[in-house]
């Protein structure tokens, strides 16, 4: 996981192809202007979704967990927590193929709050819950971009 300022995003250009794209994407406009809904950045391999959320309680929420992609998500307007677990996620049910997301319990070993003009980055296979009520907030609106894992580039010199 990486919890860091929306201006702080260029440092870590290189990281990956796929991330680049969607830093490049985000530092090139307002992205509180985006419009609601799904909007792909490049093909599917970076994706936005914007939406406004009503916040749950840690309690009545579940972790998730992507395998083939890493999340980033920041507040437009409003603010939530956030926990991620370092712990295996055990899930309650199958994983969804079509949108790469396993959902389950898991321990909690940190916690945080997002806001406007932050971000968290949770990586791959890392357990994750977002979209949780900070007091004193309501409603949230925010993004959330999904970003395919780069090809290995092992596999690409394989003929």
């Amino acid at each position: 996981m990486i919890y860091d300022t929306l201006n702080n995003l260029p440092n870590y250009l290189g990281v990956s192809d796929n991330l680049d794209t969607v830093i490049e994407y985000i530092m090139a406009r307002d992205i509180t202007t985006l419009p609601a809904g799904r909007t792909r950045i490049d093909g599917e391999k970076a994706v936005v979704t914007v939406s406004t959320v009503t916040p749950l309680t840690s309690d009545k929420a579940l972790f998730q967990r992507h395998d083939n992609h890493i999340t980033l998500e920041t507040d437009l307007d409003g603010s939530e927590l956030f926990e991620v677990s370092l712990a295996e996620l055990t899930p309650t049910k199958p994983t969804d193929e079509a949108t790469d997301t396993t959902v389950g319990t898991a321990g909690t070993s940190i916690a945080g709050m997002l806001c406007e003009g932050r971000f968290a980055l949770y990586l791959a296979g890392e357990p994750y819950k977002s979209g949780l009520k900070a007091q004193g907030c309501g409603k949230l609106k925010k993004a959330v971009f999904s970003i395919e894992l780069d090809p290995d580039e092992e596999d690409e010199t394989k003929d």
